[in-house]
């Protein structure tokens, strides 16, 4: 059977650069435009792990003054990989279906 509707593009990035440092400088990194999403969010989601075990060991370690902000870090942490992981069992599951 012949498909009739294509299958729309797949969503990929924008070069978007960063660390620039509060603009004192040129952007010294940059996201590359044209990965596709599912590669992209694997990525995020292997950086955010890696952000949430170092913050993990601070929280363990830091002092009760300043331990609410890791607390509140590590937190904030634990929602962005839910969400990134969310998104890609979500792109999974529609993958699968069509």
């Amino acid at each position: 059977m012949i498909k009739i509707v294509p299958d729309p593009p797949r969503l990929t990035t924008v070069h978007t650069q960063f660390s620039a440092c509060n603009n004192s400088h040129k952007p010294l990194f940059a996201v590359c435009d044209g990965v596709d999403i599912e590669d992209a969010l694997v990525h995020l989601s292997m950086t955010l792990r890696s952000a949430f075990e170092t913050n993990t060991q601070v929280c363990e370690q830091v002092d009760r003054s300043a331990g609410g902000l890791a607390w509140a870090t590590y937190h904030s942490l634990e929602i962005s990989q839910a969400l990134v992981e969310s998104l890609l069992t979500g792109l999974a599951l529609q993958k699968g279906s069509g």
